[in-house]
């Protein structure tokens, strides 16, 4: 079987590259890069490891090479700036926190990616070096994402809005593995890259510096700090500078410590106010990507435990009750949640499947 693999040039996918070839399949290294090298030739700004670079680019067409398969460059500038900056930079201005790997997964990677490899390359399967696993479920007769074993680096979360009909042709073969086996297995196939530092940070943001990002694509847009009951208690330069439950770079001292409860777009006002005022129990999430029906998964959700994730590194916090229609999802919590975010993905699991991914738009406190 003809398989693609993202090879991005660190140490996940190099070490895929080689369990799948053992696995005997025929695998093809794709490798996108979605900015031009040139826009990477400013040392002094990188501080820490960015990916898509030219560095990567080597890296990858070298552990492709000494494997002896195929290495091809796909140029996705064009779908990548439009799904996944402007929407970033979209999403901002209209006072939202975005997270733009989930966007990248699946319009970039497991979507314009995926589809150079199935429809020009004539592969069957297109493979990640996520830690997640691709599932297919016979009690609901259809494929779903469940998480990894190694809980702390499980990814699924970033793949939450992957449209489900990729995923029977979907490989994840790093979720049974656990993130410490994989280095010592690039070690003992001594690759080069076995203790590559991983990338954290927004891959078009080097140094992770989001603050002066947005300040050079939005400029500044000096407003008002209030407390929820209207009072002025600071100034700052720019709303979309801000988010929900961020308590440094305020500038202020009341005596007490607050955080971000709200940002208002519309008058350009960041309202502050106690950690216990941003205890959310009520979620409200747009654009809804089910993995299984909303009508089967308002049921699980009375009948079985359902939990869900708030933002990539929030811990499961189990639901309350799940209402799920066409166009959103309402869901209660059983205990507040702590800065519950509009624009961060909200992902629930049915057990380890992930069963839907949205996109949070409001919350209210309990």
């Amino acid at each position: 079987m003809k398989v693609a693999l993202a090879m991005s040039g660190g140490v996940d996918s190099s070490v895929t590259l080689h369990l799948l070839l053992k696995r005997g399949y025929e695998v093809v290294g794709v490798h996108m890069k979605t900015f031009s090298d040139e826009y990477f030739s400013f040392e002094s700004r990188v501080k820490k490891k960015v990916c898509c670079g030219p560095s990567d680019t080597r890296d990858a067409h070298k552990i492709a090479t000494d494997a002896g398969v195929p290495f091809i460059i796909v140029q996705l500038g064009d779908v990548f700036s439009e799904e996944v900056v402007e929407r970033f930079l979209t999403m901002y201005r209209e006072g939202y926190t975005p997270n733009p790997c989930v966007f990248c997964n699946r319009y970039v990677k497991v979507g314009k990616l995926m589809d150079y490899a199935l429809e020009k390359l004539g592969c069957e399967k297109f493979a990640t070096g996520h830690y997640a696993r691709v599932e297919y479920v016979e009690d609901f007769k259809r494929w779903l994402i469940r998480r990894a074993t190694d809980i702390e680096k499980d990814q699924s979360y970033f793949l939450s809005l992957l449209k489900p009909g990729r995923l029977p042709h979907l490989l994840l073969p790093l979720g049974g593995w656990e993130k410490g086996e994989i280095r010592k297995k690039a070690a003992e196939l001594k690759l080069h890259v076995f203790d590559k530092m991983e990338s954290q940070e927004i891959c078009f943001i080097p140094g992770d510096d989001v603050g002066t990002y947005l300040r050079e694509k939005l400029g500044t847009l000096p407003g008002e700090i209030k407390t929820l009951d209207g009072k002025t208690v600071g100034y700052h330069e720019g709303y979309y500078l801000y988010t929900v439950g961020q308590r440094k770079g305020l500038g202020m001292q009341l005596g007490r410590r607050v955080y971000v409860h709200h940002v208002d777009a519309a008058t350009n006002t960041v309202y502050v106010a106690e950690k216990d005022k941003i205890l959310a129990r009520f979620v409200k999430a747009g654009k809804p990507n089910y993995f299984l029906p909303p009508g089967l998964l308002n049921d699980l959700a009375v009948e079985e435990e359902v939990n869900c994730k708030i933002r990539s590194k929030s811990p499961l916090l189990p639901v309350g009750s799940l209402k799920c229609f066409e166009e959103g999802v309402e869901l209660e919590l059983r205990e507040p949640g702590f800065a519950v975010t509009p624009g961060q993905i909200l992902a629930v699991y049915w057990k380890d499947y992930l069963v839907l991914g949205a996109i949070i738009e409001e919350w209210e406190a309990q």
